[in-house]
């Protein structure tokens, strides 16, 4: 888990350039909940290299999941 909160929670301080530059940050920044659908954010996470330099955006779209299973 990264930043403060719980993994449900899961936050981001506003002033993080690094994750807000993300383009897959960027793509569901701009989108609601309801525009957004779980087999997208899977098929992205699966194109996310596995190393400590993206578990920031990697613990984003989980959260995302998360968030979309909790409106399933």
């Amino acid at each position: 888990m990264t930043g403060p909160g719980f993994p449900i929670n899961w936050a981001a301080s506003t002033g993080n350039r690094s994750l807000m530059s993300n383009p897959l940050y960027v793509k569901y920044s701009n989108s609601t909940f309801a525009n957004i659908t779980a087999e997208q954010v899977k098929a992205d996470l699966a194109g996310v290299l596995a190393t400590a330099e993206t578990a920031e955006i990697c613990a984003y779209l989980s959260w995302l999941l998360r968030t979309l299973a909790l409106l399933a």
